[in-house]
């Protein structure tokens, strides 16, 4: 599980270190929790989209977490694989911009941009669900089940319904 883990995380160049995203889809497009780690100390640091067609997001500030490790959400309007990129801002200087990278490089499920409606997990196709092959086998494991239910009560209601020897048929043990 940790090697997973390990293997998620994104190396970016100087001076950010690794990065990592996950998505949560929504009515209107997706949140998308992101980490980076950078050296040193900026001011701040920004995370920067970019959708389709090259329409560049708003940026979004990322909170600072300690230890060079900065986190934020984003909202993107869009469900689809955009490319983020990170911006650290210092006190004095220039600022640093990473290279972009795709969600799905960074961390995110491929299988969240394929869905055509995220939230019910169902996507549209032209093949239904339930075959009819699968639903006849449905039925078959309906009446399996209540023919198992019928046999328990028969089971049940068949023992109890034995009937007792009376007590003059009974064996007495000293007489024997």
């Amino acid at each position: 599980m940790l090697l997973a883990a390990l293997l998620l995380l994104l190396p970016l160049s100087s001076p950010f270190g690794e990065a990592t995203a996950t998505a949560t889809s929504l009515d209107d497009g997706l949140q998308v929790d992101v980490t980076v780690e950078v050296e040193g100390s900026p001011v701040a640091v920004v995370v920067r989209g970019i959708a389709p067609g090259s329409s560049e997001l708003p940026p979004v500030a990322l909170a600072d977490r300690g230890s060079g490790v900065w986190e934020g959400i984003v909202r993107i309007p869009v469900v689809e694989n955009i490319l983020l990129g990170f911006e650290a801002i210092p006190s004095r200087g220039t600022a640093e911009v990473s290279e972009l990278h795709t969600l799905t490089e960074l961390g995110v499920d491929s299988a969240v941009f394929t869905l055509d409606n995220p939230n019910t997990g169902f996507g549209e196709s032209d093949d239904p669900l339930v075959t009819p092959e699968g639903e006849r086998w449905g039925w078959v494991a309906v009446a399996a089940g209540a023919a198992a239910l019928a046999l328990l009560a028969y089971w049940t209601v068949g023992s109890v319904r034995r009937p007792r020897p009376a007590a003059e048929d009974a064996v007495d043990p000293e007489t024997d």
